[in-house]
């Protein structure tokens, strides 16, 4: 009998456990993320020939933070102002780095999903009237 050749290495399988997934056959040491390189023994996300972990899988695929650009992963909790969402530590005033909360008034600029507080918005903005909005608080 021959022995079966992994996907993940393409070596011969002679352990006497393996796994079988993706209608191919594998190692169980070859299941890894391919970006953390994290062993896969329980779970793992398939997309584009590739196999990857829950987080780095997200972090690639998943929605994007409208205030630095990565990947939001499921436990991340966040903002959302519009249609827009934000982690919690990116949901600032892009002005004086203040961290906006719940329920406070603040000023979504159109086109670019910068963040103002009132008050830096008042200072910049006198005498121009811009929509403004009230934050809820929400997890992903």
């Amino acid at each position: 009998m021959m022995a079966v050749e992994c996907a993940g290495c393409s070596r011969p399988i002679l352990d006497r456990f393996l796994l079988h997934f993706l209608d191919k056959t594998w190692h169980s040491s070859c299941v890894k993320c391919q970006i953390c390189r994290k062993l896969l023994d329980e779970k793992c996300f398939y997309r584009e020939g590739k196999i990857y972990c829950r987080e780095d899988f997200y972090r690639c695929f998943g929605p994007k933070c409208a205030g630095c650009g990565e990947g939001i992963v499921p436990q991340d909790y966040v903002r959302k102002a519009r249609d827009k969402v934000y982690h919690l530590r990116c949901f600032a005033c892009s002005m004086c780095s203040k961290q906006l909360s719940t329920g406070e008034v603040l000023y979504l600029q159109p086109g670019d999903d910068t963040l103002l507080c009132k008050d830096d918005y008042l200072k910049h903005h006198q005498g121009k009237t811009r929509n403004h909005l009230k934050i809820k608080q929400d997890t992903y």
